[in-house]
């Protein structure tokens, strides 16, 4: 489940992640992911480098001030800037395995059409308090913070078209307003039918297996993947699949995926996730992808993956999906995991969705 969090300037956005990272929920912050971006992708180096022109960077480091002079010149020149970042930062967030994503202008930059959430909350302020907030943090004059205030989106059309609404006003308790959102959104997700499985989006559907020893798992909003260790009543003990080996409990709670309960489309028959992996080990010679998923271009992605698998459907199966099945395969080589047909065949055992009943 992917959810959103919005709300204009000194509405308090920052303080309800602060928040929602003590209860362990990661929040993926857009304009934090975008700087970055703008700092190491050399693809969106490139592109800002053709609109810019060379002046965008020198030596490798980003120039602020030629980037600021650049976008200020006209809203055409904004607005191609935000072609190139935007569309980076969502396939970037997609790729992430996280969840919750933070975005002050989810709609006014369409973010909210390039990626399907789930739940969109708005933290809300009156406007005198989101006034009084940014003169404290930035050091401006009542008029100017003002002015910011104003010239976003009005807090009135974030609010109507978000899901949920988080009341920041000094006076209404934060906390409880996030617990009852968390809940709500949980029993929404219950309620949906579980035809998906995994991370890997519209490019995976779970099979109608219902008893499997799940070895290999995914666990929605934590990077990597977990091999099963145990099972309790209330929890499942796994191992990450890297050099720390750490063991920690997964609950209930958790979206736990088996990398067996997934499939990929393509164009005929979906094609179990272990006959895909086996044949990027064939063509690996059971080596690391030649390929490096953080990197390479979406054709060049699209370009290897019609190598491995031919016919898959070009439709649902997004560049962030292939990312992190490449993500995915590499985690498995470092872990000496190389026989998938025997890793992730279905056997006798519990379903991962039985653990609450497991004795």
């Amino acid at each position: 489940m992917r959810c959103a969090i919005t709300g204009g300037i000194g509405s308090g956005k920052s303080f309800v992640c602060q928040r929602l990272a003590a209860r362990g929920i990661q929040v993926y912050d857009c304009d934090q992911a975008a700087k970055r971006l703008m700092r190491t992708s050399a693809e969106l180096k490139q592109a800002l480098t053709r609109l810019v022109g060379p002046q965008a960077y020198t030596d490798g480091v980003l120039n602020k001030a030629a980037l600021a002079s650049f976008l200020l010149s006209s809203p055409q020149n904004k607005e191609a800037v935000n072609q190139v970042v935007h569309p980076a930062v969502a396939a970037d967030y997609l790729a992430s395995g996280i969840e919750w994503l933070e975005s002050a202008i989810l709609f006014e930059s369409c973010f909210d059409q390039r990626v399907k959430f789930d739940a969109v909350v708005c933290v809300t302020a009156p406007e005198h308090l989101r006034v009084e907030r940014v003169m404290t943090r930035d050091h401006i004059s009542q008029d100017k913070a003002t002015e910011w205030v104003r010239c976003q989106m009005p807090q009135e059309e974030m609010r109507r078209r978000s899901n949920y609404e988080i009341v920041n006003d000094g006076k209404q308790p934060i906390d409880p307003q996030i617990d009852n959102i968390i809940q709500l959104i949980g029993e929404k997700e219950r309620m949906k039918p579980k035809k998906k499985a995994s991370n890997l989006q519209d490019s995976t559907k779970q099979t109608n297996k219902t008893t499997m020893q799940q070895t290999v798992l995914s666990i929605a909003g934590k990077p990597g993947l977990y091999k099963l260790i145990s099972r309790g009543k209330q929890n499942l003990i796994v191992e990450t699949l890297d050099a720390t080996h750490k063991r920690l409990p997964a609950f209930a709670t958790d979206r736990i995926t088996s990398l067996a309960d997934i499939a990929m489309f393509t164009d005929a028959d979906d094609v179990p996730l272990m006959t895909v992996l086996a044949a990027i080990r064939d063509k690996e010679q059971a080596a690391q992808c030649s390929l490096n998923p953080k990197k390479c271009s979406s054709a060049e992605l699209h370009d290897y993956f019609a190598q491995v698998l031919p016919n898959y459907d070009r439709d649902r199966v997004h560049d962030s999906d292939i990312r992190k099945l490449l993500s995915w395969y590499n985690i498995l080589v470092s872990a000496n995991i190389t026989d998938f047909e025997e890793e992730m065949k279905p056997t006798e055992g519990d379903n991962i969705d039985d653990r609450k009943d497991a004795e």
